[in-house]
């Protein structure tokens, strides 16, 4: 099993999630601001790319509607499907797509800590239906909010490739 780097926090603020998460060592993490890219690649080829970022909207009023909405749209416009996680929820789109990365899954969720108008989204492209790197990045993802983390244990997803 590869080595684990130290874990990357993006703090949360007053009315923003955070979030962490622990790459293996041989992915590339890119942070950008509110966001953070992971790569993987082999022999010169893209094997994945995993995006999270956190994104603002009024999620008190029409919650499942503004998460709904926000995974369709990223996924270009396909349907989504409702996933349930320790202390957050959110909506899962899939769709195919032109290589290099044709696979892509989008989860746009949000902590159950109402008082935060923020969530993430969180966006997979991978050149196979399966890849375990991004299976252990989301079994690693922690969503923070001012409170402390709002799920203590990662992802439980429909996840990558999997039924």
């Amino acid at each position: 099993m590869p080595r684990a780097k130290k874990a990357y926090r993006q703090l949360p603020s007053r009315t923003a999630v955070g979030f962490e998460l622990t790459p293996p060592s041989e992915l590339e993490l890119v942070p950008d601001g509110r966001a953070v890219k992971i790569s993987e690649t082999r022999d010169g080829r893209p094997v994945g790319e995993l995006e999270i970022d956190v994104f603002a909207a009024a999620l008190i009023i029409d919650r499942d509607g503004i998460l709904s909405d926000k995974a369709s749209t990223e996924s270009g416009g396909m349907p989504t499907t409702p996933v349930t996680l320790p202390g957050a929820s959110g909506y899962l789109a899939e769709a195919v797509g032109p290589a290099p990365l044709p696979y892509l899954f989008v989860f746009a969720m949000a902590p159950d800590d109402l008082g935060v108008d923020s969530g993430l989204l969180v966006t997979v492209r991978s050149a196979k239906p399966e890849w375990p790197a991004a299976d252990a990045l989301l079994q690693s993802l922690r969503i923070l909010t001012r409170n402390g983390p709002a799920n203590d244990v990662g992802l439980s997803l429909p996840l990558v490739g999997k039924d």
